[in-house]
């Protein structure tokens, strides 16, 4: 009798504590903007945040890259591990020296420390999350940003400046327990004659010094949709790709908003360069094993003359509004507070709608990735055979679930 009744209390111990979790895991998993579960849900049968402890049991076959930027730090508890197999913190930022920088200028001109490096140092958050990725296997790198043309150059030529990063990069690295690294070097036009050569050279040594300090370290380069075609940093591809473990292709911005006339931010097919034309070049320099295909988790929204899919954008203004970036949770908040129609572009598979500003009274249309869009993009990378998919960024989604259900359906199921 006693054996029973010691049975039927842990039996209540047990449930009330899976009770507790379960509603800890609701709570944080709902985004603050959902105004109502019309569109999406934002809860998923599978979900696998942060709060759950258990080890991944599934792992994707193909590899899951999503760069983590250092101002989406406060979305981690949206992560779901089990959707991924690389995550890249983003990240430090070089001089032209080979040391990261430490400090930059804020908005009232004084000194401040630089946010990234901040994040890097002192994040509990991101320290909890390396934790997690170790404990399931899932890689995580340090992005090395690289975005001032001149430094950039003054870098890559400046043979003794790779050795003082290498130094300053082991560090970084042996501070976190990693060893994986990112290279998002970006020129805003083309570069000089060279400096492609020159940045497959660095990728190389690079990589070569870290294989020789952890053994097998995981270098991954950045490259624009147009590297094979136009004179990029990253155009050298026959060799970098030699260099590096994997391609990272930047497959986004087709336009943009200073685009002359809007359209779809990573379009299928259409006017100008798109998906499978950019894909189709790189795979006459790069084996397809070694691409990994970035999609966005964000979309563009235009201030625009009319409501034709391809309309010329109008200038902005203080007084009319900007065109702008918005993540994918962003534009969720948009459709859930004014139902707009929401229209399709056949050429560029991409989902898209025009609403009149309530702030401005400006006429707007917004380009984005859905589930539906980005099936199209993971059909390319399997009927490819590439080597993965990667999005910018980690965190744009917020709490909605269904762009991690869909990984799991493509990748993982």
């Amino acid at each position: 009798m006693k054996t029973k009744k010691i049975l039927i209390i842990s039996i209540f111990v047990i449930s009330a504590l899976l009770f507790t979790a379960s509603m800890s895991v609701k709570k944080t998993g709902t985004p603050k903007n959902i105004r109502s579960s019309k569109v999406v849900s934002p809860f998923s049968s599978n979900i696998n945040v942060l709060s759950s402890f258990s080890k991944i049991s599934e792992k994707p076959r193909k590899l899951i890259y999503g760069y983590l930027p250092y101002w989406n730090i406060t979305k981690i508890e949206y992560l779901q591990l089990d959707k991924l197999t690389d995550i890249a913190y983003f990240g430090l930022y070089l001089n032209e020296y080979g040391d990261f920088m430490t400090t930059t200028i804020g908005e009232d001109g004084t000194t401040i420390i630089e946010p990234a490096y901040n994040n890097w140092k002192n994040s509990d958050e991101l320290n909890l999350l390396i934790t997690h990725c170790k404990e399931n296997n899932v890689r995580f790198a340090l992005t090395i940003i690289a975005h001032d043309d001149a430094s950039n150059d003054e870098f890559l030529n400046c043979r003794e400046c790779w050795d003082n990063l290498v130094k300053n990069l082991r560090i970084e690295l042996d501070r976190k327990g990693i060893r994986d690294v990112n290279l998002n070097f970006e020129h805003a036009e083309g570069t000089k004659e060279g400096i492609d050569k020159k940045f497959s050279e660095f990728t190389k040594y690079l990589n070569d010094e870290l294989d020789k300090i952890y053994g097998n370290s995981y270098v991954v380069v950045s490259a624009f949709g147009d590297s094979a075609t136009q004179n990029r940093v990253s155009s050298d591809l026959e060799n970098l790709s030699r260099a590096a473990d994997g391609i990272f292709i930047m497959a986004y911005d087709y336009h943009q908003p200073t685009s002359e006339e809007i359209g779809p931010v990573s379009p299928i097919e259409g006017p100008g360069i798109d998906i499978k034309e950019t894909i189709n070049d790189f795979l006459t320099k790069v084996p397809p094993n070694k691409i990994i295909l970035g999609v966005p988790y964000y979309g563009y929204n235009w201030l625009v003359e009319d409501e034709s899919q391809y309309s010329k954008r109008k200038d902005g203004s203080d007084e009319n509004g900007y065109s702008q970036s918005q993540s994918y949770e962003d534009i969720l908040g948009t459709i859930l507070e004014l139902n707009p129609v929401l229209k399709w572009n056949e050429e560029g598979k991409s989902p898209y709608f025009t609403y009149v500003s309530p702030e401005t009274g400006q006429l707007r249309t917004t380009y984005y990735e859905n589930a539906k869009s980005l099936k199209y993009k993971y059909d390319i990378v399997n009927e490819y055979n590439l080597g993965g998919v990667g999005m910018w960024a980690l965190g744009y989604d917020g709490g909605y679930t269904e762009l991690w259900n869909l990984l799991y359906d493509y990748f993982i199921k």
